[in-house]
């Protein structure tokens, strides 16, 4: 079964209340290799995020200098996907002889599989402790709080741009503020843009193969692919490339034990991606209330790192 009851009501929800396929679900059951697929190899040598790769490697040292004295590290990797985007935090680990735990947290149980397989292979000794769970759903500060019981440290991962598939991001941010106390680190990595090359950044999302991965769950639930066109727009106010189907023809949605008819000309929403610049990334992580610690970009300025702790409140 591909959904869990709460999913399926979820899914439902958002289908009838917004018109809306949420993004996360595409991860799910066989969506998982289709994302790895896509996504490409270790991102220090290739892949859609190649330019973070790069930049993390770059970082890594300064990133982990924060850590005066610790001796051990829980890198958890929320979203984790395939496992790779850490790669460059487990490296600089090794070489400063800091031991660490890898701590995949991600909706679908099949990517926890995939990072915790690709993860053992290049580090045999790493102890990996997963978590299936929703991030979206709230905190997680009993996982986190727990973790660091031996007396380890705290290093959050959030990266692949992916902040930006969010609609609310002030509550994405939120959850991870709430289950980190004041000595954690967060890592976000996102994509900045220049917004006078917009039209050459929506060529990158009408290819074929983000079209095969974002039509797995429409194509689960009753929608065929040939009755529907996939659109790729920008939005102005919202700052974000914007992907959904339109139906060609009535079709009839099933989830778990519910049926119901969409008609033709009806939309779905199916992915978003904001674009950033880096004032607004820096002011998001403030308003939900982080301080910075390090902010790193790369030449051209195409991509950016912050490390930020919460803002510790005194009353």
């Amino acid at each position: 079964m591909l959904f869990t009851k709460r999913q399926e009501s979820e899914l439902i929800t958002a289908i009838k209340g917004r018109g809306e396929i949420p993004l996360k679900f595409v991860y799910l059951g066989e969506g998982a290799h289709n994302w790895d697929a896509l996504a490409g190899g270790r991102t220090e040598n290739g892949g859609i995020n190649s330019m973070e790769g790069v930049l993390l490697t770059s970082k890594a040292a300064d990133f982990i200098g924060s850590f005066n004295g610790v001796s051990k590290i829980n890198v958890i990797d929320i979203g984790c996907g395939n496992g790779y985007p850490g790669v460059p935090i487990f490296n600089e680990l090794r070489e400063q002889g800091i031991a660490f735990r890898y701590v995949p947290v991600d909706i679908s149980a099949e990517l926890l599989n995939l990072a915790e397989k690709n993860v053992h292979e290049m580090f045999p000794d790493t102890e990996i402790k997963k978590f299936h769970l929703d991030f979206e759903l709230g905190n997680f500060s009993d996982m986190t709080y727990a973790l660091k019981s031996d007396g380890s440290s705290n290093l959050l991962l959030f990266l692949g741009s992916t902040l930006g598939n969010f609609s609310d991001r002030n509550r994405v941010l939120t959850n991870f503020r709430d289950s980190m106390s004041s000595d954690d680190y967060l890592i976000n990595g996102v994509e900045l843009t220049n917004f006078a090359k917009i039209n050459k950044i929506l060529s990158h999302y009408s290819l074929d193969v983000v079209g095969d991965f974002l039509y797995f769950i429409p194509e689960q639930i009753g929608i065929k692919r040939e009755n529907t066109d996939f659109n790729v727009v920008w939005n102005d106010r919202e700052n974000q490339v914007e992907m959904r189907l339109t139906l060609k023809k009535d079709a009839r949605i099933t989830i778990g034990n519910e049926s119901f008819k969409l008609e033709e000309g009806e939309s779905l929403f199916l992915a978003r991606s904001m674009k950033f610049a880096e004032w607004s990334v820096t002011k998001l992580l403030s308003d939900v209330g982080y301080r910075n610690e390090l902010l790193t970009t790369n030449a051209d300025r195409s991509y950016m790192l912050s490390m930020v702790q919460p803002t510790r409140y005194i009353v």
